[in-house]
């Protein structure tokens, strides 16, 4: 070894002793990353949607969904009001037996008025053409109207009989209608009535409507 020389050999330019030079650093691996390590990292919260409020202050939510439909409304039962009875019923039955009476009577003499009108002969054969056609025109007219009368008559007695039958079975002065009790001054006038004023009414209304 050659005199004033040093034993120590020179060191690299630009790295010290233990360090790496700035731009020989060394990178070193990422470690995986244990389930403790990624259980450590937070995640970061995203808030939920709130509802779109409307202009009517509801919520969107609320707003988007549908009116739940109406319960159907059922009918109200009808309530029966109770029939006439005892010393208020009396009078209105007496009156409804004389009504049957003169009906059954009247009713008679129509069918024997009838009988009469169909064994008279319909033309007499010593008139003339003429003469048999009027006569024939005018029998023809009255038993017709015969026929009618006899119908109406039948008919206003069988309401009597049934408002005679609803007085023995307690209903007598109640409206088929309404269920209410018709007025007194309807009962005197028509003993035989079964609605009231205002039922009766719009039973004329129905009829004119269908005609």
């Amino acid at each position: 070894m050659a005199p004033g020389r040093s034993s120590k050999k020179p060191r690299a330019a630009g790295v010290r002793a233990g360090r790496p030079a700035a731009g020989n650093r060394v990178i070193k691996a990422a470690e995986p990353r244990t389930a403790a390590s990624r259980s450590a990292v937070k995640v970061p919260k995203v808030p939920a949607a709130r509802p779109i409020a409307t202009k009517n202050g509801a919520r969107g939510a609320r707003a988007t969904a549908r009116p739940a439909a109406p319960p159907e409304q059922q009918p109200k039962p009808v309530v029966r009001a109770r029939g006439l009875s005892g010393p208020r019923l009396e009078p209105y039955m007496r009156r409804l037996m004389d009504e049957r009476r003169r009906l059954r009577q009247e009713l008679a003499e129509m069918e024997q008025h009838q009988v009469k009108t169909e064994e008279k002969p319909v033309a007499d054969v010593s008139g003339s053409y003429d003469d048999d056609l009027v006569d024939v025109a005018t029998e023809t007219f009255e038993r017709e109207k015969g026929m009618a009368l006899e119908s109406s008559v039948q008919g206003m007695l069988q309401m009597v009989e049934d408002a005679l039958r609803r007085g023995r079975s307690g209903t007598y002065g109640v409206c088929d209608g309404c269920g209410r009790l018709i007025d007194a001054n309807r009962l005197r006038a028509i003993p035989y009535a079964r609605l009231c004023i205002k039922c009766k009414e719009r039973e004329e209304r129905l009829r004119s409507a269908m005609r």
